[in-house]
């Protein structure tokens, strides 16, 4: 898996040691995993993924990220920040690329992954931060008041009382996708988001980024892995389905995800014999 290392002197923020980025593939063909030593890119590692899928969106979050999309006529499709590494997905020829005035041309990893490695690597030893100081302060906030509220709904004891059983299920299947499931993941370079839970269907409706959004096993890693272990701990969990995005599965959970963030802690789940694996 592990393909190639650069080292270089750095600068500023890694100091006297020398900078290594690993490359590694994933099961994805049109993605790559880069991994720079020394380098923590959120907050902390409860930080959730950070997902930049256009110059837009990378404007006020990551100067890296825009140059990055910007490479090779913008051969590049996202980017995905993770706690220490740095995911690239390239378009493919499979990828409809719409709502533009000219079509994307694929590139190879032989013509990008050059340019990419020359640009995180003048990024990185000039000191140029990954995300923006705002936004990571803007994530920094977030984690802060994550803590806070956690600690107060220990301390709490009307807390577990004050749910009703569908919000208690929501919070297991987001305990559960973040202690078995999401480390896996973003080990292949992806990473997978809870957009809502049916409490009426059973349905449990998951966004797959990064790496794994535009990859050809995503479907079966939804079914064989990641729904077998929802049903296996949850007994209201009937099925899991895919959000794509513009989906409008995305925009309904708004309402009910504000409620169940507001009463945000884990449930701890206590189980005697393994789940099925991913």
């Amino acid at each position: 898996m592990f393909s190639r290392i650069i080292r270089v002197p750095l600068l500023k923020q890694f100091g006297s040691r020398s900078l290594f980025i690993q490359t590694l593939t994933t099961p994805n063909e049109n993605a790559l995993r880069f991994v720079p030593n020394g380098a923590t890119i959120l907050p902390s590692q409860k930080t959730p993924t950070v997902e930049i899928n256009n110059i837009k969106e990378a404007i006020h979050k990551s100067e890296l990220a825009m140059k990055l999309l910007s490479l090779n006529d913008k051969a590049i499709s996202s980017i995905l920040f993770g706690y220490d590494f740095i995911t690239v997905v390239k378009y493919s020829e499979d990828n409809e690329v719409k709502n533009k005035a000219d079509s994307v041309k694929p590139q190879s990893w032989s013509v990008l992954k050059p340019q990419i490695f020359a640009l995180l690597t003048e990024h990185l030893t000039m000191g140029g931060s990954v995300l923006s100081p705002e936004y990571f302060q803007h994530l920094q906030k977030i984690d802060n008041e994550e803590i806070v509220m956690n600690e107060n709904n220990e301390n709490d004891d009307e807390f577990d009382k004050d749910l009703t059983p569908e919000e208690e299920v929501v919070l297991l299947i987001k305990e559960l996708l973040t202690t078995r499931i999401q480390p896996a993941i973003q080990e292949d370079g992806g990473d997978i988001k809870f957009i809502k839970f049916d409490h009426e269907q059973g349905i449990v409706y998951l966004k797959l980024i990064g790496a794994c959004k535009s990859c050809s096993s995503s479907e079966i890693t939804l079914k064989s892995g990641i729904e077998d272990m929802l049903k296996y701990y949850i007994d209201e969990v009937k099925s899991v389905q895919q959000v794509l995005d513009g989906d409008a599965n995305d925009i309904d959970n708004v309402n009910e995800d504000v409620i169940i963030e507001e009463k945000k802690s884990f449930i701890k789940h206590t189980v005697d014999e393994l789940p099925p694996s991913l």
